[in-house]
């Protein structure tokens, strides 16, 4: 991780924020990355006392589970480090996508693979394993809208089913305006004067 991040730019005054447990093999494996990236934390070391005793007190890691989505949701980029089936990355993605296509890094493992083998045996330089990560990512969607394709999660890309449109044929489908209060009170009081006038309707017909 720390490697494609600095291969793309990233710097040592970049912060990072590691959503998860306890890592397999701890301390010893994070050492590289938060040498690399030493504004490197978590929710247990930038929790303040009384939060990290609440989320000490939830057996179930619900809070803390909780605290990592918002900060991943809203974070300016998210990379899921996880290759497998993990409900809290795809529930991620299609949010930071329905977010307004929230930059996300998803990193080809495959195409990398044989990268960074070639960097390791001594096959290429610095420069030019850097530009070959580059390579491959700058090849992602970067969380932008693009077709779902199988074995693609509904939940991890909703494009275009679950999105409104600018100008839509069908007017169901249209996006609302940037101030979503006034069309929430607008809509409001026509339901209101809707009722005002079925009722002045009963009133009518009773008398």
């Amino acid at each position: 991780v720390g490697l494609i991040l600095r291969a793309l730019g990233f710097d040592n005054s970049t912060r990072i924020y590691l959503a998860a447990g306890e890592l397999f093999g701890g301390d010893r494996f994070m050492r590289p990355l938060r040498t690399m990236f030493p504004h490197l934390v978590n929710h247990g070391s930038i929790a303040t006392p009384e939060e990290l005793a609440a989320m000490n007190e939830d057996g179930h890691g619900l809070v803390a589970s909780a605290v990592d989505y918002m900060v991943c949701l809203l974070s300016d980029i998210f990379m899921p480090t996880y290759d497998g089936p993990s409900n809290f990355a795809n529930n991620l993605m299609g949010h930071r996508l329905y977010y307004g296509f929230r930059t996300t890094l998803q990193p080809d493992r495959k195409a990398l693979a044989p990268v960074f083998i070639a960097r390791e045996e001594g096959r290429s330089s610095q420069a030019e394993f850097e530009a070959s990560v580059r390579k491959v990512i700058f090849r992602s969607h970067f969380g932008g809208p693009h077709k779902r394709i199988s074995p693609e999660s509904f939940y991890t890309n909703s494009w275009p089913e679950c999105f409104c449109q600018v100008s839509p044929a069908n007017p169901g489908d249209k996006c609302p305006s940037d101030n979503v209060i006034d069309d929430l009170n607008s809509q409001l009081k026509n339901e209101e004067n809707t009722v005002r006038a079925v009722a002045g309707e009963g009133e009518t017909e009773g008398s």
